[in-house]
């Protein structure tokens, strides 16, 4: 497993023998950054995800360390609707952090850093670098495991 330090230029090895290039995180632009806020606070105004993810947090789950048998469980418990735009902050994220990596297409030629270049992707590099890119989720969006004091915050503390 490769740690990563988000404030610092990484190259980072994936399975098949490929890598990619990931940028510090105070080099993420603006644009990119917009869209994964918005994705992530539609997740947050979704009580039944919050509380999921809340509960998976409590136990100690992080997405470095979560197993298939997690994810099967948090995905049982999250609405279709929800996973797909969980997908979609990933995906955001994933392109916005990586800088460029080794992927090639049928064709040789080089498979764009973009969401739909994502789809071409071998399924065991996409979830490595899922796993290597979740640490700059906290530092581009609100924190999802603690609720906000602010009473109109979508993570507001329940009972209050």
């Amino acid at each position: 497993m490769t740690d990563i330090d988000i404030h610092s230029a990484n190259r980072v090895p994936l399975p098949g023998g490929q890598w990619a290039d990931l940028r510090p995180v105070q080099d993420i632009r603006e644009r990119a950054r917009r869209p994964i806020r918005a994705k992530t606070m539609q997740l947050l105004a979704d009580a039944s995800f919050t509380s999921t993810i809340q509960g998976a947090i409590a136990d100690g789950i992080t997405a470095q360390t979560i197993s298939d048998d997690d994810k099967r469980r948090i995905g049982a418990s999250v609405s279709p609707e929800m996973m797909t735009v969980l997908e979609d902050v990933q995906d955001l994220l994933l392109v916005a952090v990586v800088r460029g990596w080794s992927f090639l297409d049928e064709h040789d030629q080089p498979v764009p850093v973009s969401t739909e270049g994502i789809l071409d992707l071998p399924g065991p590099a996409l979830d490595e670098l899922k796993r290597l890119v979740a640490p700059y989720q906290s530092a581009l969006n609100p924190n999802l495991a603690e609720p906000s004091p602010d009473p109109a915050s979508p993570t507001a503390p329940s009972g209050g």
